[in-house]
């Protein structure tokens, strides 16, 4: 049975893969195995504390559509 992962968890899962740069949220949500809508929740949590920003890009060069990129902020920084 696999073990639930609790929103801390998640959160904390969030900050370390874009410690190493920013992400666009399809690939956060490859990486952490859960769907957009919950990794969109916590990414919103942490952007109302200061620690990540949302970035919305125009469009993809490959496919045109529009995308958004999750960077932590300077604080988020300074908390690792």
């Amino acid at each position: 049975m696999k073990k639930l992962r609790s929103g801390l968890d998640l959160k904390k899962e969030i900050i370390q893969n874009i410690e190493k740069g920013p992400l666009s949220l399809r690939k956060l949500e490859r990486k952490l195995n859960t769907n957009n809508k919950t990794i969109l929740m916590h990414i919103k949590e942490l952007e109302y504390l200061g620690v990540v920003t949302l970035i919305k890009a125009r469009e993809k060069s490959r496919n045109g559509r529009p995308y958004t990129i999750v960077e932590l902020t300077e604080y988020g920084n300074k908390l690792k």
